[in-house]
């Protein structure tokens, strides 16, 4: 059965709480959730995903680990890096050392990395405080998606270059292209999707084949900050949360146009991260993943996710498998 909770419109039940948020919708016996729309990812959700394994073909949605060659905000972001130990213990034995930012390759934000700018909480009303000074509430950490069995359930994958070429729009994902809700409902249509409750939707911006094509000469492509991605309207994040999606992903640099037309900047991520406790997946390679799909005329398939198990993590590698 599916879990019953709240339309958009009468968000939220808490007094307290920021408008359009989801705290406490998920709380049980007065315990405060921390899994968010995870929670719609029940296991009858996870049996019924299985029947989309129908080729047992596998395809692993992260970019090479030294992708993209100059990571978004390098000013504070390092470079990802990987060091080779020779003749370890006097061997012929190899070890090896790598040094990463979690935001800097294809990653899921978790639910410590952005919270409510004007309240300074994250979902259910964490504190900011707590989280990044005191460090005494790690309760929101990446290891609560481990606890959980991290994330298993039926992907959708929207292919807006796939849609672009074919009603002949052109653009640029070097951008602040903006796909419109309008957009993302045709392409759900055309690609005969029907959505269920915990699916994880994915859309294909085409920035992944850009990365993939890209050389360390070509310098820094985030100067500007410009990115593409969903315009992050009210009227979007209405709909996204009344899908009831498990997560959202894609290979946009932020999943969300930023800024969006209208000059807001992040609106999707208060929403979803510090709103509904809802992951958002950024920068995966979507590429092998398109052409499958494309070859299977399919675009719906089975999802999982093993993330870090770090506790009090902010995000983690992607390490996400779609299976057809």
């Amino acid at each position: 059965m599916p879990i019953q909770v709240p339309k958009y419109g009468d968000l939220p039940i808490k007094p307290d709480a920021p408008a359009g948020s989801a705290w406490g919708v998920f709380d049980k016996d007065g315990k405060r959730d921390v899994y968010g729309t995870l929670n719609f990812i029940t296991p009858e959700a996870v049996v019924a995903a299985k029947s989309e394994i129908q080729v047992g073909e596998s395809v692993v949605l992260n970019l090479p680990f030294h992708l993209p060659h100059v990571p978004c905000g390098a000013e504070i972001r390092k470079k990802s890096t990987h060091n080779v130990l020779t003749k370890n213990f006097g061997m012929f034995c190899l070890d090896d050392e790598v040094s990463f930012n979690t935001q800097s390759s294809s990653q899921w934000d978790g639910l410590l990395h952005y919270a409510h700018q004007e309240r300074q909480e994250f979902y259910n009303g964490v504190k900011y405080a707590d989280v990044a000074e005191t460090r005494t509430d790690a309760t929101l950490g990446i290891q609560a998606w481990c606890d959980r069995g991290g994330i298993v359930g039926r992907g959708l994958l929207l292919d807006f270059v796939r849609y672009a070429a074919k009603h002949n729009i052109t653009y640029d994902p070097l951008t602040n292209y903006a796909i419109t809700l309008t957009q993302i409902k045709e392409m759900i249509a055309e690609a005969k999707l029907d959505i269920r409750q915990g699916d994880i939707l994915m859309i294909r911006s085409g920035l992944s084949k850009w990365i993939r094509a890209s050389t360390p000469e070509k310098g820094d492509p985030w100067v500007g900050n410009k990115h593409i991605g969903v315009d992050a309207t009210p009227k979007l994040i209405e709909w996204v949360w009344n899908q009831n999606f498990a997560a959202v992903a894609g290979d946009a640099v932020a999943f969300e146009a930023c800024p969006c037309p209208d000059g807001s900047f992040m609106r999707l991520h208060q929403a979803a991260l510090a709103g509904w406790g809802m992951p958002i997946g950024e920068l995966f390679d979507l590429e092998k993943l398109a052409e499958v799909c494309e070859r299977e005329k399919r675009w719906s398939f089975f999802v999982t996710v093993c993330p870090l198990n770090v506790t009090g993590g902010v995000a983690t590698m992607c390490n996400t498998l779609a299976i057809l």
